[in-house]
Formats: structure tokens, sequence, C-alpha cells
């Protein structure tokens, strides 16, 4: 290592004066540029990046207190916003489908939370509704295939839920 210093020193030193210059000031350019582009701007994109994600995390925990008085009024006893807690998963969503005019041709449980169900003839106006009570009750819908029948509004559906 010391022989390698030596050996850059002799070879400054036999550099002519404006030569000697020249590469001073191209090295403190380099230099400089080192510092602003490798070390300064990419600290300052990711503390500016780090600000913007701060930003928008006190923005959300805002707006979850602003929620937290509708949230309280969500009563879990009454079943308010919350599933049918009476009755097997069969027995919740067949109640539902009844409620909405739906007849479940044919139903295949899988495990305890967890059901296909086939609809050979159903409304599509009369399915929406429907769908929708299922995910008011925390039903999740995981799978759904909608098929058009030959008459007007008309379909088929096969679909997975788990509850």
């Amino acid at each position: 290592m010391k022989d390698n210093l030596e050996q850059f020193q002799r070879w400054w030193q036999a550099l002519p004066g404006n030569d000697q210059r020249a590469l001073g000031a191209l090295s403190l350019f380099l230099g400089g540029l080192f510092l602003v582009y490798g070390l300064f701007l990419p600290a300052k994109h990711f503390f500016d990046g780090a600000r913007a994600e701060a930003e928008a995390s006190r923005e959300l925990v805002s707006w979850i207190e602003s929620q937290r008085p509708v949230l309280e009024r969500i009563d879990p006893v009454s079943g308010a916003g919350t599933r049918e807690s009476e009755g097997t998963l069969l027995q919740r969503v067949t109640a539902a489908a009844d409620r909405h005019g739906i007849t479940i041709k044919r139903f295949e449980p899988e495990g305890q939370d967890r059901i296909r169900l086939w609809i050979e003839r159903a409304r599509y106006e009369d399915l929406q509704p429907w769908f929708n009570t299922l995910i008011e009750q925390r039903f999740i819908i995981q799978t759904v295939n909608l098929d058009a029948l030959p008459e007007e509004g008309m379909v088929s559906a096969r679909l997975t839920l788990e509850g």
C-alpha cells in the first residue's frame, strides 16, 4: 500500500503544473458530483418519501378516529352489522336465500366454514340483494360464476361462501 502511495506521489510530481491544477479541479468537481448525486439526493428522496408516508398515515389515523362514533353505534349483540349467529352455515345461507326468493338446487359443504352452492334458475335482480345480505352477515364470497340463460334476466350461478 505504501509503495502504491509513493508511486502515485512520484507520478503526480512528474506532471506539469497546469495538469496538476486541471486534475485537482477535476477531482474536486467529480467529488462534488459524487456528494450531490451519490449521497445528498438519494437521502433527500428517501426522507421526502418517508415524510409523505408519515403524513398519509396521520391522515388515515385521523379518518379512523373520525369513524369511531359510527363503529361504536354498531351493536354486536343485536346483530347489526354482524353475521347472524343462530344456526349452521347452511341454515343461515338458505334462510337468506328464502327471504330473497332464491332456490338453491344443490349444496356441498367444504369443511365447517365453507360451502359451495348451485343455483339453476334465478332472476339476476334477486341475486344482487341476496349477495348484499350475505356480505352484511359477514360471509365471504370466495367465487361466483354466473351464466346467462336464454330467458331475459335469468341466470344460473355457482358460488363458494365462507362464513
